[in-house]
């Protein structure tokens, strides 16, 4: 207590301290600072007198020369370096001074002092006694470690006291440049140095080393036993993730892109980044922590993930979600049984986990809600759907060189719930209308680009997918993958060896490959691709094969061409301005002429008629029975025949298509296989007794066809149906699953494991009854424990010390046996091991099923094919429907034809109306008339019936005969397209250079409102030209709205009436209580043409001022006044030429003149 110390004393003491809290921060991080102004250390010889004073004592507290260990809040005691630090010291050249109380905290100086700002004084030494540091006092003893005693007022003195050496305010400097130096984040000056490269790791080795110099040449303590701070710091900074999220991290490292479900016990979880996403996708609870997988600084200080969880039996209804939202699922299973696992050698570490599922928009198969027809589609909320296709594409330069303004596109689309492939390969121009007619068709809710596509094809692709309001329904996902120079070589290496892998293995999968090798279909539509096709093939096989989907590349009998010229071509355009797939209102399917001729109760039928309507047939043929069939159900509506038909489609109500293609994949569950083979049963035995297509009960060989295909899988049915238990397929107990006989040698080999376990179990029970002194024990099960042998409490001095009590109440307590254990042991792994024998066995099924997967998918084909002509047979139902007639000649002659589509919207009847065009009379209709007039409608109308008369639908019309129209190309609607810099004129221009490229005589053209978007000169000058293009060197069947009144002269260049003038009439009376002309819209087309638009009329439906258009209406009234003046004095000045005698070109245009007034 009045114990006195030497400043050489002192300044070790402090060394001491120094130490330990310099070494709490550690040594890696190397950074320059200021040199510390240096201190020359004691004396020598002073501090060996101070250590020889010292050593005689032992009554005193002692301290190590190691750093303390502060995690107990006291400081572990050494052998080693002990010194006294109350002994007096006695020496004639030092002064005495006063001694504290050495405390833990003051050992390793105060930490308001480590932390302060040193003094000025104090860094640059002028001052002798260098300031007192500010006393502990009530105030602030409260902000002092929770370990530290309070100071008294004498050990406040000392304080002061120490403070004043100046060798320790030293020491305190330099630990706070360090302490600065180890504050290091992204935004530190320090940081930004090295990102900027001007700290090199030798820089700071070398400043850290003059550093070293400088300070105290102190020696490295001794490596201890006892944990430092620095060494509990260090440890926890790693260590503080438990197995499992080190697995977890292992997982996202592998997979960064992916959204990772961790199963964890009875729930799945997510983790970090992750678990914020799920919880805004999902409306679910996240619990804070890290968010990031990269140990990053800012989050050190953190020792959890932020983590949020399902239930088990949620996850597809979550997955579903996420997959919707355009994210990449990827679900992590445990690999281990903990019965099996406790039998192993591995009991003691952590479960196995593995990435077992990964799911995209367009992978995601296993939706049992939509298989079921359970839940509302898309269309049934208001969006349009997309086909569910994967499209695979890439792009290369014609003759490997040039500007992007054209290309070659090679594309692979493939639908996995389905089994579809199409592909494709073609010439694109600067516009990309050509790719961009095959986006609308194809309808992908995933894109998978191969290699760097030019900035025209990347803006399509972004425009298309990234809106909610596109086609497709949705945001469509989109990846990307590298392209070398060497792709093709080994794109056609790498399909060969997939194709011969599965040719030459023996495995059940391999089926699909050799039949299709049977037919002679192998290989040979793979090896008639085109190089960019088998780029995108094997892209998308490596691609699907992380999804565990590359399968689907085997129904090589499922590649179909887009290009095929056996259909109808509607391009992009003529996809939205018709409506085919969707309305230009809201994007939903109501409205259009999808929605107009769906009737189908199946959802595979569904999608066969969408491919119906968007591909119109042109094989004369094949458009003929379709017809005929069509005709045959409307006619024999009520008969038994048709009625068998509905009734079985009423039956089918699972998606019979999807539900095979995921047998094939193997990854079907049990109750959804016995549905599926029950219904094919069904299916089957409707038609058993037809044995041929003419004992099919119609005259349509079509029909005939379908009914026939449908009884020739019943054996296989049957076969299969008997090999299950019924009761414990719709439970889905898969230890029943299969009969007593038609079970594997395994699962019968642990059942009757289990059962001798059992009766083991039932003859310990004699066993424990004597151990006990009882008659006869009994098994218990509480709380889900089972095996318990409960005994009174009166009792239990008679149970053996090695039963183990599990559970007890006030009367009876329960014990486990080890014998009882070890049996329980024994029946779990057997348990375990009988779950994967019945999940082994359940596969081989599935795989025996995949080899008839051809036959069982012509079967639903058949069935979807009869689902289709019942709803086209229901449309033409309708009134006012009739059957078309076919030519072979070029044009169309309609009689009463309506608009499909906005007749059923209509609440008023619609007005119909005729046309005759033909290749050899009128094969051009210019229409004029008001806005408003109906012009539009009277076009789709003609476009329309075209269309669903060549699907085999009957038409809205009186009467209809048509020859085969190999395209519709329209060019409606005014728009621009900024995405790609394109105003509104040019996009015009640039459709119209596209329909005139493409466009030959047997295809129908409607073109409305060429040349508005400029100047009325350069316009009309347009207009007329192209007009007359198509009258007389293309040929086509054009339908041509306009505005320019001029352009009814073009008509008398062709005398021969290939082009006629028609208007859609009105009536025009004037109202004499406001002295307004108002007009009464026919909506009838009519012969000649209409001088007057009556542009007004609509500005006053549509509600402008009154004054508005008064003054516009005085204004047009002044123009057409001026105008008629003009070509007044221009006529006259023409006829006075023709009555001096002028040539007969100037008596035309007297004459053209006199009829334009």
């Amino acid at each position: 207590m009045g114990t006195q110390r030497t400043p050489a004393l002192s300044h070790t003491s402090s060394q001491k301290g120094q130490q330990s809290i310099s070494s709490f921060f550690g040594k890696g991080v190397q950074k320059a600072t200021p040199k510390p102004v240096h201190q020359p250390p004691p004396p020598k010889q002073l501090r060996d007198a101070v250590r020889q004073s010292d050593s005689g004592k032992s009554n005193e507290l002692f301290v190590s020369n190691e750093e303390g260990d502060f995690n107990n809040g006291s400081r572990r005691v050494s052998n080693e370096s002990k010194r006294p630090l109350d002994s007096e010291v006695e020496d004639d050249d030092q002064p005495p001074v006063k001694r504290r109380r050495e405390t833990h905290e003051q050992d390793t100086l105060d930490p308001i002092s480590v932390f302060k700002r040193p003094a000025l004084n104090a860094v640059s030494g002028n001052s002798n006694d260098g300031g007192h540091e500010p006393k502990v006092t009530e105030r602030t003893s409260k902000y002092l470690f929770s370990s530290s005693p309070i100071p008294t007022a004498a050990q406040n003195e000392d304080i002061g006291d120490e403070a004043d050496d100046k060798e320790t305010r030293k020491l305190k400097e330099r630990l706070h440049q360090k302490f600065v130096k180890r504050l290091g984040r992204p935004d530190s000056i320090a940081d930004i140095k090295r990102r900027n490269h001007l700290i090199a790791e030798e820089t700071e080795g070398n400043e850290e080393g003059m550093e070293d110099e400088e300070g105290e040449a102190e020696p490295e303590p001794p490596p201890s036993k006892s944990k430092s701070r620095k060494g509990t710091a260090a440890k926890k900074s790693t260590s503080n993730l438990t197995p499992m999220e080190k697995q977890v991290l292992d997982i996202k490292h592998k997979n960064p892109d992916t959204l990772l479900v961790v199963e964890v016990g009875y729930k799945f979880r997510f983790f970090g980044e992750d678990a914020r996403t799920a919880a805004r996708e999902l409306s679910i609870m996240c619990i804070p922590g890290k968010l990031r997988f990269d140990e990053h600084p800012s989050e050190a200080h953190i020792g959890r993930f932020a983590s949020a969880s399902v239930p088990v039996h949620r996850l597809s209804v979550h997955v579903r979600k996420l997959v919707s939202a355009g994210h990449k699922v990827g679900v992590v299973r445990q690999l281990e049984t903990a019965a099996l696992k406790a039998a192993g050698t591995n009991r003691n570490t952590t479960f196995t986990r593995g990435l077992t599922n990964l799911y995209t928009k367009g992978t995601y198969i296993d939706d049992q809600e939509a298989l079921d027809g359970s839940a509302g589609g898309p269309e049934q909320q208001g969006v349009a759907p997309a086909t569910g296709h994967l499209l695979c594409l890439t792009e290369t330069r014609p003759r490997g060189w040039g500007s992007d303004e054209k290309v070659q596109i090679g594309l692979i689309a493939v639908q996995p719930s389905t089994g579809d492939i199409i592909y494709d390969d073609f010439e694109d121009g600067w516009m990309r209308s050509e790719l961009e007619t095959r986006l609308l068709h194809i309808a992908p809710c995933e894109f998978l680009i191969v290699g760097d596509v030019s900035k025209a094809t990347d803006k399509l692709v972004q425009h298309l997918s990234g809106s909610k309001t596109n086609v497709f329904g949705d945001r469509a996902r989109v990846e990307r993958v590298n392209k070398p120079k060497t792709m093709a070589a080994e794109s056609y290496r790498h399909i060969t060896n997939f194709y011969a892998s599965k040719v030459g293995s023996d495995a059940p999968s391999s089926s699909q490959v050799e039949s299709s090798q049977e037919t002679g279909t192998l290989l040979d539509k793979v090896h008639k691709l085109s190089e960019n096709a088998t780029v995108c093939l094997s892209a998308m096989i490596t691609h699907l094969t992380d999804y565990g989907l590359q399968h689907v590349f085997d129904l090589t009998k499922y590649f179909q061409s887009f290009s095929a010229r056996s259909h109808m071509l509607l391009n992009g355009n003529t996809l939205t301005s018709l409506e085919v797939y969707r309305n230009q209102t809201d994007y939903s399917e109501s409205g259009s002429l999808f929605w107009t001729l769906d009737r189908t109760q199946t959802r595979f039928g569904q999608r066969l008629l969408r491919k119906w309507v968007g591909r119109p047939l042109l094989d004369r043929v094949r458009l003929d029975e379709r017809v005929t069939a069509v005709e045959e159900l409307r006619d024999s509506g009520s008969t038994a025949n048709v009625d068998r038909i509905k009734q079985l489609l009423g039956k089918t109500r699972s998606d019979l298509e999807r539900s095979l293609i995921r047998i094939y994949y193997g990854k079907c569950t049990r109750p959804e296989l016995f549905g599926v083979l029950q219904t094919l049963q069904v299916i089957a035995q409707e038609y058993a007794h037809v044995n041929s297509p003419s004992e099919a009960g119609f005259e349509s060989t079509m029909l005939n066809e379908a009914i026939a295909s449908l009884p020739k899988i019943a054996d296989d049915v049957v076969q299969y149906l008997e090999r299950i238990n019924t009761q414990a397929a719709k439970d889905d107990d898969k230890h029943s699953f299969f009969r007593q006989e038609h079970e594997t040698e395994d699962i019968t080999d642990h059942k009757m494991g289990i059962i001798a376990v059992e009766h083991d179990l039932e003859e310990f029970k004699k066993v424990a009854a004597e151990k006990v002194r009882k008659k006869n024990v009994d098994y218990v099960t509480v709380a889900g424990i089972d095996f318990l042998i409960e005994l009174d409490n009166t009792q239990v001095k008679n149970v053996p010390a090695s039963w183990a009590k599990i559970s007890a109440t006030k009367r009876v307590s329960r014990f486990h046996a080890p014998e009882v254990v070890a049996y329980l042991r024994e029946r779990d792994q057997h348990k375990e091991a009988l779950a994967a024998a019945c999940d082994a066995a359940f596969k081989a099924l599935l795989a025996e099923i995949s080899s008839k997967y051809q036959a069982f998918r012509d079967c639903v084909q058949s069935l979807a094919v009869l689902d289709c002509l019942l709803s086209l047979a229901e449309v033409a139902t309708q009134p006012g429907y009739c059957k078309p007639e076919f030519n072979d000649t070029i044009g169309i002659d309609i009689q009463g034809g309506r608009h499909p589509m906005v007749e059923q919207l209509l609440l008023d009847s619609f007005v119909p109306n005729d046309i005759h065009l033909s290749s050899d009379s009128t094969r051009a209709l210019l229409v004029t008339g008001p806005n408003m007039g109906g012009k539009s409608s009277y076009v789709r109308s003609v476009a329309l019936i075209a269309i669903m008369a060549q699907i085999g639908s009957y038409v809205p019309a009186d009467s209809a005969r048509l020859g085969l129209l190999d395209a519709v190309f329209t060019r409606m609607g005014a728009f621009d397209n900024m995405m790609k810099g394109e105003s509104t004129f040019m996009v015009e221009l640039s459709e119209t250079s596209d329909i005139l490229k493409q466009a030959s005589p047997r295809s129908l053209v409607i073109l409305d409102e060429l040349g508005r978007g400029t100047s009325t000169h350069d316009g009309v000058a347009i207009a007329q030209a192209v007009l007359q293009y198509m009258v007389s060197s293309l040929r086509s069947l054009t339908l041509f709205i306009t505005h320019y009144q001029s352009l009814a002269r073009v008509a008398e260049l062709f005398p021969a009436g290939e082009l006629r003038n028609v208007h859609m009439k009105f009536t025009e009376q004037e109202d004499s209580g406001q002295g307004e002309m108002n007009i009464t819209f026919l909506y009838e087309v009519g012969e000649g043409v209409a001088h007057r638009s009556y542009g007004l009329n609509v500005a006053r439906l549509a509600g402008l001022p009154r004054a508005l258009l008064e003054a516009a209406g005085a204004k047009s009234g002044e123009m057409e006044e001026k105008e008629g003046r003009r070509r007044l004095g221009y006529l006259s000045k023409v006829i006075g030429k023709v009555v001096e005698g002028g040539l007969v070109e100037e008596l035309e245009h007297a004459v053209a003149g006199i009829e334009q007034l």
